[in-house]
């Protein structure tokens, strides 16, 4: 990070904590079909405001994630009409970039709206806007105001817990390319608090026999284009066979991220409820998002999402990616 980066952030901090302690009545949101970065940045946040402020009334909905819970998070909340007419609350919405993928929002109603992202800012909402897409998680820059407020303020081991999950996540155990030594630090910082590594670490990568016969399924039907690109696709009657939930046929598109002569790599699932087919995109030698927000999507250079309203634009979004030139 520059130092200028960090000369913004104590500003931008210094009015999170002014609003934070100006409001009983707090949600903390997150984007729909969460990921540990999701969870994390959420969980922190909610956490360590109640560590902080326990007679505040936080609250922490959104979709659940039988990956993630309850292994590593607690179950969403619900929070109900009446919560929300009861006056004025306080939103504080990490890692989404756009309202449309804020699950549970009621942002709407919300007196002040805070936005904490790592994502292009494509769509700034809200009154206070901390996003910084050079940074590899919104979990980070969860820690780095929970640690910056640590002389006056408790950052327990359970919030850095929540917080160490999403910056592991997000950073693909610190490879991804936005790592940088600031990340290092925080993790180091959040580590110190004293939670206990080795059971997070088996808790995260738990296996069952499921897993493993998924992981099958996807190696044995991934396929490679001329320009490199390992794809695989999840119909709807493979999600039921397998008793796959459609936001969790993303979880093994990095099982041929690496291998040589594999440039990037595409999982492609459908959601029959919803009429679309879910596509996550990964490269650590191209921009990916280009391609994404052709298809109805966004995200980082290295790791975006994409909508598709047919299984027939599958070929032409794969040409498009064997189109992007390599960049290193």
């Amino acid at each position: 990070m520059e130092k200028s980066d960090f000369k913004r952030l104590h500003n931008e901090f210094k009015q999170v904590l002014a609003k934070i302690k100006q409001y009983d009545r707090i949600i903390c949101f997150r984007h729909v079909i969460p990921d540990y970065d999701a969870f994390g940045s959420q969980m922190g946040m909610y956490t360590w405001i109640k560590d902080n402020f326990p007679n505040k009334d936080v609250r922490y909905p959104g979709e659940t994630n039988r990956s993630f819970v309850p292994s590593l998070f607690p179950e969403p909340e619900v929070v109900d009409e009446e919560w929300i007419n009861r006056g004025p609350f306080l939103a504080i919405v990490t890692d989404t970039a756009t309202t449309a993928r804020i699950s549970a929002s009621v942002i709407d109603k919300a007196d002040y709206v805070i936005k904490i992202d790592h994502h292009p800012n494509v769509d700034p909402y809200g009154n206070l806007n901390i996003v910084y897409d050079h940074i590899v998680a919104a979990s980070q820059i969860v820690a780095l105001f929970a640690l910056s407020r640590s002389r006056k303020y408790v950052l327990s081991s359970k919030a850095a817990y929540y917080l160490y999950a999403g910056m592991v996540g997000d950073s693909g155990r610190f490879l991804y390319p936005d790592t940088d030594g600031a990340t290092l630090r925080v993790a180091a910082d959040l580590i110190d608090t004293g939670f206990d590594l080795q059971d997070f670490y088996d808790r995260m990568y738990a296996k069952t026999l499921k897993d493993v016969e998924v992981r099958k399924y996807v190696l044995n039907n991934t396929k490679i284009t001329p320009g490199g690109t390992a794809y695989y696709t999840l119909t709807d009657e493979d999600c039921k066979r397998m008793d796959i939930l459609p936001g969790e046929g993303k979880i093994y598109v990095n099982e041929f991220r690496g291998v040589e002569g594999i440039y990037a790599t595409v999982s492609t699932t459908e959601d029959a409820q919803a009429g679309v087919w879910r596509v996550s995109l990964r490269s650590n030698r191209k921009k990916v998002n280009g391609v994404a927000s052709k298809y109805r999507g966004g995200g980082h250079e290295g790791a975006s999402g994409a909508t598709l309203e047919s299984l027939d634009e599958l070929p032409q979004l794969l040409a498009d990616l064997d189109a992007v030139p390599l960049d290193r």
